[in-house]
């Protein structure tokens, strides 16, 4: 009883009270409960129906997406109106259950017609993937499916879904066959998406009304190629007839290979014997894009192309800033060597330099620092180059950067930005390289010692001993009225705390004011709060 539906009161206080008014005076109460079963398992179809308020279809859904396939015969065998057929028919060509079908397509009584509602019946079979559905519709005695019903939707609908064997039905029907160029070539465009190579082949073959490889300007290559469909990107191109263009829609097709790393679908593309892609198109965004993946031999081929050649320095050099971002170092020296239109190193004020200096690329950092003609310089932007190589703790690059044969970035640049940096992060070897500079060395007392305070607020002992035995304009553990010693507290930073107060020169205080004193009280603080004391 537990899997039955819920039926409405009135049903039940009639079922109820035929089984007491029958069963209860012969054979006790006991005897309703097994009567009502009875009832319910012989009409379980009509008791569905009635809870339905007469909607058979409504009960026939619910029959067929629980499998209960003896309802649902029961119930496509009592259709009452040929309206009620229709909508079954349509409902069961959702599914594999042919019998059904063919059970409302040949019933004495209110037949269903195969080609209902404009065909919708055979859209859901193609749609879904069910090839004994769609041959039952389309040889329907009577009524029977047309094929190019709805403009070829069940023929897109296959194509889409990748059911090779229902296109080939629907292209070979009989009469009123579909046309593989239907919908203005979106069966060819939605197959090639989808990578369906198989029923791309079918749809150019088609003995009658084949489909056109150039349909929607080339629409179907750009997106196959954007997708990485490599069989049908060629498939394509070859067509005997209206074969599409390589460079179609300005050769964006060639820019989407690109941006998926498609080297074999951009050669392709560019060596089309007929409307080849132009290597400059799109104002060379395919360059940048194979710059970028660190495609060299596909970067050789746009920047070497006998007729319409990507400069190397387009977009003021944003080839040579992505390679140059990736660490492409092969790429980045062919850009500068480059016959023609070559990229120059200090592009953009040196961008590609920032970049590489951030990642710590020193390949490609020396590269563009040696470059023969236009070198970036080490000092661009202020010596942004510098503080973000110092910030990441990259002490080659910081190296390569102070000893730059022209324009070395400053170690001391920005009153010690660099310094501050990398003490803030940890990177003892970057702050020791800063320090021992042969020309203009940071100062360990930069900007009132905030090195110091922010190594010691990250606890970074050997920065803070560096920072404080310093040769030179060593920093004073005081400094900042001792807020160096509030942070190495505040942060539980013990051995910090005890390397402030043991400097031999101006060591911090244990009586700084009031408002900057940190009392920790408990955890791992404690050893601190006690050395305080």
């Amino acid at each position: 009883m537990s899997s039955l539906p819920y039926l409405p009161q009135e049903i039940v206080a009639d079922l109820v009270l035929r089984a007491l008014r029958l069963e209860a005076p012969v054979r006790g109460i006991s005897a309703v409960c097994r009567f009502w079963h009875s009832i319910v398992a012989r009409n379980l179809a009509e008791m569905l129906i009635l809870r339905e308020n007469g909607r058979m279809v409504s009960v026939l859904f619910r029959a067929l997406k629980h499998h209960k396939l003896d309802v649902a015969l029961d119930l496509v065998s009592r259709t009452g109106s040929l309206r009620e057929s229709d909508d079954a028919l349509v409902l069961v060509a959702r599914t594999e259950y042919t019998h059904l079908a063919r059970c409302l397509i040949h019933a004495p009584e209110h037949a269903a017609r195969a080609d209902c509602k404009n065909g919708r019946a055979l859209v859901k079979a193609a749609k879904h993937g069910h090839p004994s559905v769609v041959r039952t519709l389309l040889d329907a005695p009577q009524h029977a499916a047309r094929a190019d019903s709805q403009d070829g939707r069940a023929l897109l609908e296959a194509a889409k879904g990748g059911h090779i064997e229902i296109v080939c039905m629907l292209l070979d029907a009989k009469q009123h066959a579909s046309r593989a160029d239907c919908r203005r070539g979106m069966v060819l465009i939605e197959s090639a998406i989808r990578g369906h190579i198989d029923i791309v082949r079918t749809l150019l073959d088609a003995p009658q009304h084949p489909a056109f490889a150039d349909a929607a300007g080339g629409l179907a290559l750009w997106r196959a190629a954007e997708q990485g469909h490599t069989e049908i990107v060629r498939m394509l191109l070859d067509a005997p007839e209206h074969a599409a263009h390589a460079d179609c829609f300005g050769g964006i097709a060639l820019v989407r290979a690109m941006d998926g790393g498609h080297i074999d679908i951009a050669r392709m593309l560019l060596d089309a014997p007929q409307h080849a892609a132009h290597a400059d198109c799109c104002d060379a965004k395919a360059l940048v894009r194979a710059a970028l993946h660190g495609h060299l031999e596909v970067v050789r081929m746009l920047v070497y192309a006998p007729q319409h050649a990507a400069y190397a320095n387009c977009q003021d050099g944003l080839a040579l800033v992505e390679a140059s971002k990736r660490g492409h170092v092969e790429v980045a020296r062919l850009l500068l060597d480059a016959p023609k239109h070559a990229a120059t190193a200090d592009c953009q004020d040196g961008l590609a330099l920032v970049e590489a200096a951030k990642r710590g690329h020193v390949e490609v950092v020396s590269l563009l620092l040696d470059a023969p003609q236009d070198a970036a310089h080490a000092d661009s932007q202020d010596g942004l180059a510098l503080v973000k190589a110092a910030s990441y703790g990259h002490t080659e690059v910081v190296r390569r950067l102070l000893n730059a044969p022209h324009h070395p970035a400053h170690a001391n640049l920005h009153n010690g930005a660099a310094l501050v940096a990398a003490a803030e992060f940890g990177h003892a070897d970057v702050v020791r390289t800063l320090l021992d500079a042969p020309h203009f060395a940071a100062r360990a007392d930069c900007q009132d010692g905030q090195a110091l305070v922010e190594a010691a607020r990250g606890g970074h002992v050997d920065v803070v001993r560096m920072l404080l035995d310093a040769p030179q304009h060593f920093a004073r553990a005081d400094c900042q009225d001792g807020i160096a010693r509030v942070c190495a507290v505040d942060g539980g930073h013990t051995d910090v705390v005890r390397v402030l107060l043991d400097a031999p020169q101006h060591p911090a205080r244990t009586d700084c004011p009031q408002k900057m004193v940190v009392f920790p009280a408990v955890g791992g603080r404690k050893e601190v709060s006690c050395m305080m004391q």
